[in-house]
This record gives structure tokens, C-alpha cells and sequence, in this order.
């Protein structure tokens, strides 16, 4: 199996590179289209700004790339900033149109509130709230490390598969046929974070 993680030269990946290494779990890091031929999974990890990330997957092509693998039925697994640009658009800075494969849109938990604190960093809780292959044996309530700024309205209730509270009850994991996404940081979570990858890799 070819494990591929898109690497648009910003943001640190080692972390998730050594939860792989941890799970005995081979990986190709892709920069270029080229280096996706024959993928089976991919990871999209991110972080950073919304839009300086999507420019950067533009001029490499890799946004193509990516929404082709979809058409193929390649599970996708975003994370972090690489979960945001899975959708619609972000308000990050000035108006930026994500990949469009998912609706919905972010917004920054300071729309909400001056007064409210971000990043929202730290542990926090997921609530399921349907049932999903992507946290096969993990608890409900379990604990994830997040750091984001940006939560997610105008999505669609089928797509969620978890909700975390900060001010509101945002989403913190989402599915839509082979594209899976999570707000915090599964290699950066411990062992349930682990699990998480794992379930990817094996179920997903």
C-alpha cells in the first residue's frame, strides 16, 4: 500500500511522519503530481493561513491532484488546516474558496465574541454524534489536541461525525464517501490518536 502525505513546503509534518513511524506505517511524502501515481490513502495535513495554503497547492497543481483522487475514491484524510481546505471557503484574512468537496465555510471564533480566546489550543473533547469507522474503538468524550482559530458553519449535519465545545459546540470531524477530516491533531493525541490513524490506514 502507498501511503502518500501532501507536503506544499510549509508547515511542520514531522510529527505526523513519526506518528506513522510509530505505527510501523511506510509513507511517501508528495510535492509534486508526479509523485502520486499509484496512491492508495492520502493524508493532508496543514498548518498555518488559509490562504498562502491554497496558493501553494495551486501552483504545484496539487489541488487538482487532489480533488482527482477523490473522483477516484482514494481515501483523503485532512487535518488540521488540510481538514479546513477540504471545504468551501474561509474568511481567513479576506474571503478564500477552499477545495469545495465538502460544504461548509469557517469563520473565526472572534465573529462570534472580541472577548473570546484564540487559537482555541489544548485538549478537548469529541461528542460523536454518528457513528463511524474512522474512531472505531475509541471511546466516546475521548480527548484530542487542537490549535485553530477558525470553526465551521453551513455544513451539512450528514457530513459530521463529531462535535467539540469551545463557545459553541463546533465540528471537529467530518466524512463524506472517502474524504475524512478532523479539526485537531490525531498524531499530536497520544495513543487515541494513533488509533485514529490507524482506522484510517485499515478501515477507511
Amino acid at each position: 500500500m502507498k501511503i502518500a502525505i501532501v507536503d506544499v513546503g510549509i508547515g511542520n509534518l514531522g510529527s505526523l511522519k513519526s506518528a506513522l513511524k510509530k505505527l510501523n506505517i511506510p509513507f511517501t511524502i508528495c510535492n509534486d503530481p508526479k509523485d502520486f501515481t499509484g496512491v492508495d490513502k492520502i493524508f493532508l495535513p496543514g498548518v498555518g493561513n488559509f490562504k498562502e495554503f491554497m496558493k501553494k497547492l495551486q501552483f504545484k497543481k496539487l489541488d487538482l491532484i487532489i480533488k482527482d483522487s477523490v473522483k477516484k475514491k482514494i481515501p483523503i484524510f485532512g487535518i488540521c488546516l488540510g481538514f479546513q481546505i477540504l471545504f468551501e471557503e474561509s474568511d481567513e484574512d479576506s474571503p478564500t474558496k477552499g477545495l469545495d468537496l465538502i460544504k461548509g465555510k469557517f469563520r473565526n471564533f472572534n465573529t462570534l465574541s472580541a472577548k473570546i480566546k484564540v487559537p482555541h489550543t489544548g485538549w478537548n473533547e469529541c461528542k460523536i454524534v454518528n457513528s463511524n469507522k474512522l474512531f472505531k474503538n475509541i471511546p466516546d468524550n475521548s480527548d484530542f489536541y487542537f490549535t485553530h482559530s477558525f470553526y465551521l458553519e453551513n455544513y451539512l449535519p450528514e457530513n459530521v461525525i463529531s462535535k467539540t465545545n469551545y463557545h459553541l459546540d463546533f465540528v471537529s470531524s467530518v466524512f463524506k464517501n472517502n474524504i475524512f477530516g478532523v479539526q485537531f491533531h490525531p498524531e499530536k493525541s497520544q495513543s487515541n490518536g494513533l488509533k485514529l490513524i490507524k482506522n484510517f490506514i485499515g478501515e477507511c
